[in-house]
């Protein structure tokens, strides 16, 4: 019973209780203005949970914090008062810009809410060139000096125009900026605009669409003036080309020299600066037709650059005032193309080399072989020496150095590496010539001569050191047969013949002593047996004679 009593008491409580107003329900939606004119009606839609009872609203420009009027005359003119359009009874007046309009509503429950911003009227002033002038619409690399000239006014609520000052204005080219002025206190401005051709290639002397923007301010609205056209006179331009020498060697450098010029308004020739000149060579052979370098002329228009000869048949030079555009266009600036190339045909070749020749053996035997031997190189584009693979190469002789034939060809290895192989049948002078293959761009090479010396040969045959074994202190007879090699091989007496032995363990030879042959050649010599060894018999050769020696014939005394 008391806790219904109790629960009685507390509902009686909480209904006797002031609700608070609940403000999360009260919305403005929207603020405009009914007509376009300075003079206009307000209009709010709101709406609440219960009855709508004030709306007030305060009319600012944009960037102020203050209002410049306030309207509180609002009536219901649509909707409902949960739910409607509200306007002002009167009009008000507008000033010029973007105005903001912050707006209260109140509820029936007391809950008031504020929304800045509620709309935005926009009575910006209506701006435009009442005049615009650009001078001279027809410009040249000689006069590159245009002017901008005009007034930028603004209608005031009354209609009436009026300068706008100090207005930042855009002097523009195809709608690109090439400089900015600023309008004096009665809205007018004259300015003058170089236009530019830079060493980076880029350039607004072109044909182009004159005119004079402003972007606005804080009461003003945009505004661009009628445009005028611009024309470039583009100037006629020669270009001369000589060389420090014939480009006959691919891979040497020569020197690319001469001036460009162009023709002024009044028909004189002039040096053209900071332009670049592009170096191009043709190669009738394969048909390619390309740049090699590219020179940039001096403050009187000369240019002078080395460039490392390529393969070619013919050279030229072309000048081509391309030029980059603010848009990124490549477009001709204000000069003619021009082109002029050297006249002659010359055709361009690898320099060729052999490195390291030489003949061996020499003194070389009379019909033996002799090996004349090298590396093959040629010079590349770039000036390196590199080996050159598969040249066809032949190895000449001569007696007098006057008459050559040749001995023997073949081509050179993968490393240019060249090896060639003949018979020797006299003294005389020996070089390597290498012979380029046709269509090969190379020239041919002649190594230096090396003279040869060829001999008879000589040999020991039936050399023998017997008896063997042999008993420490008897006699070792050592003996055998000295030939010689004319037009076949035959015996020789009368020739002094050396003996030599080597002790077992030992390296070094020791002379025993010396034996003539008779008149079949041979030769023997008793020796006292001391220790175990090997025996060698040699000739040592003479003028028209190489040596000779014996195999070793080793001997075991016990």
């Amino acid at each position: 019973m008391i806790a219904l009593v109790l629960g009685i008491a507390l509902a009686a409580l909480l209904v006797s209780i002031p609700r608070p107003a609940l403000a999360g329900s009260l919305t403005v939606r929207s603020a405009a203005a009914t007509t376009s004119g300075w003079s206009t009606q307000i209009e709010v839609r709101a709406a609440s949970d219960s009855d709508i009872t004030k709306i007030t609203a305060r009319l600012r420009l944009g960037d102020t914090a203050d209002p410049f009027t306030t309207a509180e005359d609002f009536e219901l003119v649509s909707g409902t008062v949960t739910d409607g359009v509200w306007r002002t009874a009167q009009p008000v007046t507008l000033e010029m810009g973007v105005i903001h309009v912050d707006v209260d509503a109140t509820d029936a429950s007391g809950a008031t809410v504020t929304r800045k911003a509620a709309g935005i009227i926009d009575r910006l002033g209506e701006t435009r060139f009442s005049e615009f002038t650009f001078s001279p619409s027809t410009v040249d690399i000689d006069h590159d000096t245009v002017t901008y000239a005009g007034r930028l006014v603004f209608e005031d609520r009354d209609g009436n125009e009026h300068g706008i000052p100090d207005a930042r204005l855009c002097l523009a080219l195809n709608s690109a900026c090439a400089d900015y002025t600023t309008t004096d206190p009665d809205g007018r401005f004259s300015s003058p605009v170089r236009l530019y051709v830079r060493p980076d290639h880029r350039t607004n002397m072109v044909d182009s669409d004159a005119s004079a923007a402003y972007h606005g301010a804080r009461l003003y609205r945009p505004a661009e003036s009628p445009r005028s056209r611009l024309k470039v006179l583009r100037q006629e331009t020669r270009v001369s080309m000589s060389l420090s020498s014939r480009p006959e060697i691919i891979g040497d450098t020569v020197q690319v020299t001469g001036r460009l010029e162009r023709k002024t308004a009044e028909g004189q020739w002039t040096g053209v600066s900071n332009q670049d000149v592009d170096i191009y060579t043709y190669d009738s052979q394969t048909g390619y037709h390309g740049p090699v370098e590219t020179a940039r002329t001096g403050s009187d228009g000369s240019y002078s650059q080395p460039v490392l000869v390529p393969q070619a048949t013919q050279w030229m030079v072309y000048f081509r005032p391309e030029y980059l555009t603010w848009d990124s266009r490549w477009v001709f600036g204000p000069y003619l193309p021009s082109s002029q190339g050297l006249g002659e045909v010359i055709y361009s070749h690898h320099r060729t080399s052999i490195r390291g020749f030489k003949i061996s053996p020499n003194p070389v035997g009379k019909g033996a072989q002799i090996t004349g031997s090298g590396l093959l190189t040629i010079q590349d584009t770039t000036g390196a020496e590199v080996p050159l693979a598969n040249g066809r190469v032949e190895l000449h002789f001569s007696r007098d150095r006057k008459n050559w034939s040749v001995a023997a060809e073949g081509r050179s290895g993968a490393k240019g590496q060249v090896s060639l192989r003949a018979t020797a049948g006299s003294s005389g002078y020996w070089r390597l010539n290498y012979l380029p293959d046709y269509g090969d761009r190379d020239l041919g090479f002649v190594s230096a001569s090396v003279y040869a010396t060829v001999k008879y040969r000589t040999t020991i045959s039936s050399f023998n050191a017997a008896p063997e074994p042999v008993r420490k202190g008897a006699t070792i007879t050592v003996g055998g047969t000295l030939k010689r090699y004319v037009s076949s091989w035959g015996s020789w007496s009368g020739q002094w013949v050396y003996l030599y032995f080597q002790p077992r363990g030992s390296s070094t030879w020791t002379y025993m002593a010396v034996a003539k042959t008779d008149r079949y050649g041979k030769f023997r010599k008793g020796f006292k047996a001391s220790r175990d060894g090997t025996w060698m018999a040699k000739y040592k050769g003479g003028t028209s004679y190489l040596p000779g020696s014996s195999a070793g014939d080793y001997v075991d005394v016990r």
